[in-house]
């Protein structure tokens, strides 16, 4: 069973698991997240319900070329 992502488009594929399900799906494209509800293999109901902000391109080039600066404010947020 496939669905469009209501946010980018994507289609995402849900196997035999998700014939009787209802609950939220990730689009691993744009990270939103739907809720789906299915019955029987069919797609009943299909609701936008986030999307999870994706980093920009300079907060990537921190992480990649600065990685203990990330940590380290990562340790103070769990402290405080």
């Amino acid at each position: 069973m496939k669905i469009n992502c209501l946010c980018c488009g994507h289609k995402v594929d849900l196997d035999d698991a998700y014939d009787d399900y209802e609950g939220p799906v990730k689009c691993f494209v744009c990270s939103a997240i739907l809720e789906i509800r299915t019955e029987k293999g069919t797609i009943k109901a299909v609701k936008f319900v986030n999307i999870v902000p994706r980093p920009s391109a300079e907060e990537v080039f921190e992480r990649v070329h600065n990685p203990m600066k990330e940590t380290a404010r990562g340790a103070r947020r769990d402290v405080s």
